[in-house]
């Protein structure tokens, strides 16, 4: 059956857009060939990058062990999220797009990926508050330092909680999907060939929606932040400030070395995240269309990960140690262990 965006790509978009040039960074297959390639050359580094947590981390830092763990699986999760499971082909300045990752060929729904996607990232978020969280309570002085097991699942299983709760209505009111392709014809008259011949999802076309979602995705993101913010200057003020001694010069002295260190594994990936999220933003703002861009955006923000990763190894002295012994072909035992458990 011939349908409104089928008319529309015979009659107006052969006349008017087929004879526009495309790179092949705009086409979903560029997006997915270099986004996949960029997973492979990763995917050793992350698995480096665990094996240092799980067998290098001395007991004196066995405190953050887990929260350590929890922050970069989470990180190279969304990686491979972005990588290689959903992988989405964005039609930015609207809220559309398809995905052309490993989930769409096992036939996951794009609206259940999209879900998946918006979820992690944001869980994504609240695991680095744990780590800044987990800094901030093993200070003794800490007035504000969380103390019982009960009340650290309460608080983390409400910022869950709300991350979930706030994208149900707006899925419960996705738009017919045919009319809303044909509605955002009027923003991207001359999208690429794939806007017709693949399922693209489009999440809203109505203002209300399109305005809850970023009035509550950018205060979702906002509440993050700020609980890093405060974390952090707890942190800074017991641990630069504050006279008060109930812990040893050294245990101070290690707890800010690991702190600078926690900022810099941080500050360091949130670049990679904050560019193409500005871009993104630019381009609804102005109504720009580029695809290659757009794709741009996608591939720059799952460097995120990799960046992570290599931020870990090398700003705490005992993971930069064992990198440095392998990297030097060092025949200490370090090595040989690592060797060993890959075997």
């Amino acid at each position: 059956m011939t349908t409104s965006t089928d008319l529309y790509y015979e009659t107006v978009w052969k006349s008017k857009c087929s004879s526009n040039e495309k790179s092949f960074l705009a086409s979903w297959q560029g997006l997915s060939l270099f986004s996949h390639s960029m997973l492979v050359l990763f995917l050793p580094f992350y698995a480096f990058t665990i094996y240092c947590i799980l067998k290098k981390t001395p007991r004196a830092m066995d405190s953050v062990k887990f929260v350590l763990l929890n922050a970069h699986c989470w990180s190279c999760y969304c990686d491979i999220l972005i990588c290689s499971l959903i992988t989405p082909y964005f039609f930015f300045p609207t809220i559309s797009g398809f995905p052309v990752g490993l989930l769409r060929v096992i036939g996951v729904p794009t609206s259940v990926q999209v879900f998946i996607g918006f979820v992690s990232c944001l869980f994504m978020g609240t695991s680095l508050v744990a780590l800044f969280e987990n800094r901030s309570s093993c200070i003794p002085s800490n007035r504000f330092r969380i103390t019982k097991r009960r009340s650290r699942f309460l608080y983390y299983l409400f910022n869950c909680t709300v991350i979930i709760a706030y994208l149900i209505p707006p899925f419960c009111n996705v738009p017919e999907q045919e009319s809303a392709k044909l509605f955002l014809l009027k923003t991207i008259p001359c999208p690429t060939e794939e806007f017709f011949y693949t399922e693209v999802f489009v999440w809203t076309i109505d203002k209300f929606w399109y305005n809850y979602l970023w009035i509550t995705t950018g205060s979702i993101i906002l509440i993050l932040f700020s609980q890093i913010i405060f974390y952090s200057v707890c942190c800074i003020y017991y641990l630069y400030i504050s006279t008060a001694v109930i812990i040893s010069p050294k245990t101070r002295k290690y707890q800010r070395s690991f702190f600078l260190g926690t900022v810099a594994q941080v500050v360091v990936p949130f670049i990679f995240f904050v560019m193409p999220l500005a871009s993104g933003i630019s381009f609804i703002y102005f109504d720009y269309y580029n695809p290659a861009l757009n794709n741009s955006c996608v591939l720059f923000f799952s460097l995120h990960g990799f960046a992570s990763t290599i931020t870990i190894a090398l700003v705490h002295n005992p993971y930069r140690t064992f990198l440095i012994k392998v990297v030097t072909f060092d025949r200490s035992s370090g090595r040989s262990t690592f060797l060993s458990s890959l075997c």
